[in-house]
């Protein structure tokens, strides 16, 4: 019985080793077939070097176009008036908006002219008697009192002659400034009747000038940063127009400035616009919008150096629509991501696409 017992013992235990060598043999079996091959997994990312740049801040304000201006036209003469023009007329500069006629002025011009050439001869033949008697006075013919008789009449004749002369010049000025010409390009406006009596120095009309004016309306902060001569930029309809301020005046529209601008093209009168003022200028670097990234609500970009990655916050100055200006502290050669920066994070190794 004993030895059927160790049989039967002997039997069992040789069962259990080959089970335990097979299910041994079949775990590092898995084991092998779980095992995967490591493989490296690189973002591949374009690189841009900033650029250094002065770029100008401006200041958003609103405005209006309005007349540039009225001028008076006065006439420089005196008599009828005969108007070549008419209210609401568009005139250029020089032409003729009415003329001045005097009849009694022309004669009066004739009769001054002769007038003119009998005292020039009088005062020549005044001189010849001076000088004669200014030598009989050194003879003792003639008395000192009839010298200085014949000097004050000479005196006189030359006091009448130039006082014809300054008459003369007068009248032909008059004569002259007969013709009203217009001053500037413009409409007619406030034209008195034709045939009216009009005396030197009248208003005639207004001439409405064609060109328009800008006034901005320029919050008081700014106003230490305004200047004669200073550049503005336009926005009308979705195109931008130059122009230029001219004049800061000193009373203010509701707690702002009223300065005035003169446009580089003529605009409708009445129109509302938006116009920027250049207030300050700042240096900084410009780097492509793309290649900003939003960390922990923090705007930021990717530096990288030997295909890593590394993170860098940052201070938009200005947003320039598809790029943006920088004031941090960065170098020219810094390589920074634009292409695929969104699926990057601090140390991440990158490559670099060429």
């Amino acid at each position: 019985m004993s030895r059927h017992f160790f049989l039967i013992l002997s039997f069992l235990l040789l069962f259990s080793s080959s089970l335990f060598s097979f299910f041994e043999d079949n775990g590092k079996e898995i084991a092998k077939t779980l095992q995967y091959p490591k493989q490296k997994h690189y973002v591949k990312v374009s690189v841009i070097n900033p650029k250094l740049a002065n770029i100008p801040i401006s200041q958003t304000v609103t405005g209006i176009t309005e007349l540039h201006r009225k001028i008076t036209v006065n006439t420089l003469s005196e008599g009828i008036l005969h108007v070549k023009s008419f209210n609401g007329q568009l005139i250029k500069k020089d032409d003729i908006i009415a003329t001045v006629s005097n009849a009694q002025r022309k004669n009066t011009i004739t009769m001054l002219k002769s007038n003119i050439g009998l005292l020039h001869k009088q005062v020549l033949a005044q001189k010849s008697k001076f000088k004669s008697a200014k030598e009989m006075m050194q003879l003792g013919i003639l008395s000192k009192n009839r010298l200085l008789d014949q000097q004050n009449l000479l005196e006189e004749t030359n006091i009448a002659l130039n006082k014809a002369k300054r008459e003369l010049g007068k009248l032909e000025l008059q004569e002259s400034s007969s013709l009203v010409k217009a001053p500037v390009d413009g409409y007619v406006d406030s034209l008195i009747p034709d045939g009216s009596y009009v005396a030197y120095g009248q208003t005639l009309c207004r001439i409405i000038d064609t060109h328009v004016q800008i006034r901005l309306f320029v919050p008081p902060l700014f106003a230490k940063e305004l200047y004669i001569g200073q550049k503005v930029k336009l926005k009308e309809q979705g195109s931008v127009t130059d122009a230029k301020i001219v004049a800061i005046l000193p009373q203010s529209s509701d707690n702002l400035l009223n300065v005035i601008a003169l446009p580089s093209q003529t605009l409708p009168i009445g129109m509302h616009i938006e116009a920027q003022i250049q207030t300050a200028q700042t240096r900084g670097w410009i780097v492509p919008k793309d290649a900003v990234v939003i960390v922990q609500n923090h705007p930021a970009v990717y530096i990288i150096k030997k295909n890593k990655a590394t993170l860098h916050f940052i201070t938009v100055e200005k947003d320039m629509i598809d790029k943006v200006l920088l004031t941090d502290h960065l170098q020219a050669e810094d390589h920074i991501v634009f292409k695929n920066a969104y699926m990057l994070h601090d140390g991440a190794i990158v490559e670099v696409l060429k």
